[in-house]
C-alpha cells in the first residue's frame, strides 16, 4: 500500500442531506483539502469512531482528525455523543466542534460544559459559512498541536 501523504480526515455527522450538500461545496469553495466521512445520526458517529460494524476496516473509513457534529440528530441526539466520548479515555482527545443553527446561549453553554471543543453556528449565507470553516480549519489543522491518533490506539 502506498503510504503518501494522506488527507486528514472529517467526519461529519449530519443527517440532512441539503446540509451535507452545502459543507461539501463550503469545503470545496475554501479550497481545504480534506476527506469528508457523512454519517446520518448519532449511533453511526459511534460505530465510525470506534471502528464498529460496516466501519470496522480503517481503510474504508479511517480515523478522524476532527469531528463536525450536528447537536440534533435522530437515533442519538450529538449531546449525547460527545457525552459518551468524553467518558472514553481512548478517545476522548478527539476534536468535536458543534454545528448548530442555534445561536441560544443555554446551547452554547451547555456545548462547552459537556465537552465539545467549539460551537460553531452555521452562517446563513455561504461566503461566510466559507470563511468559518477556512479559519475553523486554520486553526485546529495549522495552529493548535493534535495528539496522534496512533497513541490512542495501541
Amino acid at each position: 500500500m502506498n503510504r503518501e501523504r494522506t488527507l486528514p480526515t472529517v467526519l461529519v455527522a449530519e443527517d440532512h442531506d441539503y446540509d451535507k450538500l452545502i459543507l461539501t461545496e463550503v469545503f470545496a469553495r475554501a479550497s481545504i483539502s480534506a476527506d469528508l466521512r457523512f454519517v446520518s445520526d448519532g449511533e453511526q458517529t459511534l460505530d465510525y469512531i470506534y471502528g464498529r460494524n460496516r466501519f470496522a476496516d480503517r481503510g474504508d473509513a479511517p480515523y478522524p482528525a476532527i469531528v463536525l457534529l450536528d447537536l440534533n440528530m435522530p437515533r442519538l441526539d450529538g449531546r449525547k455523543v460527545v457525552r459518551l466520548l468524553r467518558q472514553d479515555e481512548t478517545v476522548r482527545h478527539l476534536v468535536v466542534i458543534a454545528l448548530s443553527t442555534s445561536e441560544s446561549a443555554k446551547h452554547i453553554t451547555e456545548a462547552y460544559s459537556i465537552g465539545f471543543n467549539a460551537y460553531l453556528v452555521k452562517p446563513a449565507n455561504i461566503a461566510d459559512y466559507v470563511e468559518a470553516i477556512r479559519s475553523l480549519w486554520h486553526f485546529w489543522m495549522n495552529t493548535a498541536s493534535l495528539p496522534t491518533t496512533e497513541a490512542y490506539r495501541t
